[in-house]
């Protein structure tokens, strides 16, 4: 039962566009949508949204944030039970290492701008940051506190810059930043298990235009770093990348890498797309195709709690995808690439050699 209120949650996101104002200064925001591959295998399925409403303080410069997300999706935690070495994928749903994720988030902010133009705006930011997740009902707590669930809120607060905007239909130009910490103490864990931790984190994005035509050609470049401490660090911190409203962590933002792995406290990403974007199918709608080449690169240091000798690395990819844009926001199609042999101890482990081809889905642009 709790699959389809998801489903219809992502069912009515995909009605939406990235940003719809309801009114003068207040801003709706579709982050991201939810999926699950496991469903259906391989198949990237809709199963929950990511929204944030901001809210103007009346004519001043100060602003409230509202954020809720929710999903159904599937995770893995790629070590073993009685050692906690790092393994390989298991090849199904098995309920102890890889398993359906039910999770939610809630957060309440301030935005403080310092400046906000019509294509330019910077502010500061703080925000409290509730999460419900329920995970692995067997993985022990001895190494991630939050193996079998998190209850817990954290405080999160930075600066950010953001000049990103649309040029026509189909071609983006502009940059965005922003810098963060966030910190959870221990008292702030309801579920039982100590879990503690602080983060900080630094991102950014750029796009530029190439040409202007009926086949406009942009580059789109994307740089993200975490560095992650305390004495009881969560497996969702260690997998994934911090910020305002955060991404996935190495394994799933390097194409071809290992989904869930790494979980490292220290860990960057860098990417490249070179992006040529067709015209829109229909006038008053932004529907187009789009073809790109991209690479993507990613280091980690010391990975959390591993026996092994070599726990650092750095993996890397390259390749070309496909897809139709919609409203700017669904990119409904699929890429390839090769995965390149750089430094990685843990190839032999998650993969069996050092470089091979992969393809998969996409659902929504990568960044």
């Amino acid at each position: 039962m709790q699959r389809r209120p998801l489903f219809l949650l992502a069912v009515l996101a995909l009605c939406c566009t990235t940003q719809i104002f309801a009114a003068p200064g207040i801003a709706f925001t579709l982050n991201s949508i939810k999926t699950n591959s496991d469903i259906i295998a391989g198949l990237p399925l809709p199963t929950g949204a990511d929204l944030t409403l901001e809210l103007p303080l009346g004519s001043t410069s100060t602003a409230f944030t509202l954020r809720a997300a929710a999903g159904y999706e599937s995770r893995m935690i790629l070590r073993s039970t009685a050692t906690m070495s790092p393994i390989a994928e298991p090849p199904a749903i098995d309920g102890v290492n890889r398993f359906f994720w039910t999770n939610a988030l809630a957060e309440l902010g301030v935005k403080q701008y310092l400046f906000h133009q019509e294509h330019e705006q910077a502010w500061l930011f703080g925000l409290v940051r509730g999460r419900y997740e329920n995970n692995s009902p067997s993985f022990p707590t001895t190494l991630f506190p939050d193996a079998q669930a998190v209850r817990s809120a954290s405080g999160v607060g930075g600066i950010a810059f953001y000049s990103i905007r649309w040029l026509g239909k189909n071609v983006k130009k502009g940059v965005s930043a922003e810098l963060s910490y966030e910190y959870s103490p221990d008292f702030a864990n309801f579920s039982g298990t100590p879990a503690g931790f602080g983060r900080a984190n630094f991102t950014a994005k750029a796009f530029v235009p190439l040409s202007a035509s009926n086949f406009a050609t942009y580059l789109a470049l994307y740089g993200v770093g975490d560095y992650a401490l305390g004495s009881h660090i969560t497996h969702e911190v260690l997998t994934t990348f911090g910020g305002i409203t955060g991404t996935k962590g190495i394994g799933d933002m390097v194409r071809g890498a290992q989904p869930w792995g790494y979980e490292a406290p220290a860990k960057t990403y860098v990417s490249a797309e070179l992006r040529v974007a067709g015209p829109s199918m229909f006038r008053d709608f932004a529907i187009y195709p789009v073809g790109y080449l991209f690479a993507d690169a990613a280091a980690y240091g010391s990975l959390y709690g591993s026996p092994l000798v070599d726990n650092s690395g750095i993996i890397a990819s390259a390749g070309a995808g496909a897809s139709v844009s919609v409203l700017n926001f669904l990119w409904l199609g699929a890429y390839a690439g090769w995965r390149l042999p750089v430094n990685d101890p843990l190839t032999a482990l998650y993969y069996g050699s050092a470089q091979g081809f992969f393809w998969n889905f996409t659902f929504i642009a990568h960044y």
